[in-house]
């Protein structure tokens, strides 16, 4: 096993990894990390001016991260924290449109707008008390004023006749994830003409249908398909899995090593989209919210493993240890 993480056939399963001075691919990224047991990060006495001058691969996202958190002036209102808009849920989907607003409002957002098909709104209305709720047309969606827009958590395919127009027409901070990223997948061009900057956050399926490989190619390669993909289309991408990779347009990487088993359930992903979007919508910018929120996503979940155990943690109860997490 390489230092870059790449696995040869004769390879052993390590009971114990010590590696010098910093971490390498190899011992945060799968599928590498799998074979080293437990990693110990040794000091053999490097001078830090050394490091000075070399751009590092990656960085971990450490829990300084929420250093990068606005301070809530006590003088405040709604707007002050800004406005989310959400396309999200479907008829047969609702509990990702209510997991994606939980992660929104436990995450601080001074308004959520919440637009899905009457159905979908209906059944919505019973569990939500904060959000507006917007019935779904697409002129409504472009006529509203907000500091975010999320898109994607649930929809189905049902607005792929008019993503086209939502997506491009307006200029804000544009969060999408699983059916809008598979949107995006077949009409890359949409990405390319985007006036407002993007997040997107997705699982390795959804990366491996953006790039045209198989989701093995991914698995293998997780970092420089995040960074390839985030320099091309000049957006950050947010890879989700073990060890979340987080990648800049600008080629920067962070790698997040809070999480646990717990969130390898349906629903996770929408809380943390909602996470994200959240923080966006109250000004912080893409790759600050991105991190801050993949950090926080785990980090409730590496929380919260003692009261209900990897089994037994559920998407909804993330929300309120993020909102506890983020203060």
């Amino acid at each position: 096993i390489t230092a870059d993480g790449r696995v040869s056939s004769n390879f052993i399963m390590a009971d114990l990894t010590v590696t010098f001075t910093v971490h390498k691919e190899a011992t945060v990224t799968y599928p590498a990390l799998g074979y080293c047991g437990e990693v110990v990060l040794a000091d053999i006495g490097i001078p830090e001016e050394i490091f000075r001058s070399i751009r590092p691969k990656g960085c971990i996202i450490e829990d300084d991260i929420l250093s990068y958190l606005p301070v809530r002036n006590p003088n405040s209102n709604k707007g002050t924290f800004g406005t989310l808009l959400a396309l999200v849920g479907s008829p047969n989907m609702p509990g990702a449109a209510y997991l994606a607003s939980m992660g929104a409002l436990r995450s601080g957002v001074g308004l959520l707008k919440l637009s899905a098909d009457g159905e979908t709104l209906s059944i919505l209305k019973n569990r939500l008390a904060e959000p507006v709720f917007v019935p779904f047309s697409k002129d409504t969606i472009t006529e509203q004023k907000y500091s975010a827009l999320l898109v994607g958590c649930g929809i189905g395919r049902q607005y792929d006749n008019c993503l086209d127009d939502i997506l491009k027409k307006q200029n804000q901070i544009t969060i999408i994830d699983a059916d809008g990223i598979n949107y995006l997948a077949t009409h890359i061009n949409v990405l390319m003409e985007m006036q407002g900057e993007v997040i997107l956050t997705p699982h390795p399926g959804e990366m491996a249908r953006l790039i045209g490989e198989d989701i093995e190619y991914v698995n293998r390669n997780r970092i420089e398909c995040a960074r390839a993909f985030a320099m091309e289309f000049c957006c950050v991408v947010v890879l989700k899995g073990k060890n979340t990779v987080v990648a800049s347009p600008n080629g920067d990487v962070f790698i997040n090593t809070t999480g646990n088993t717990a969130l390898a359930k349906g629903g996770s992903g929408d809380v943390l989209a909602g996470v994200i979007a959240s923080l966006a919508a109250q000004g912080v910018t893409p790759l600050k919210a991105a991190c801050i929120g993949v950090y926080v996503h785990g980090k409730a979940a590496d929380n919260l493993k003692p009261r209900y155990g990897a089994r037994g943690m559920l998407p909804h109860d993330l929300p309120e240890e993020i909102g506890r997490l983020l203060g």
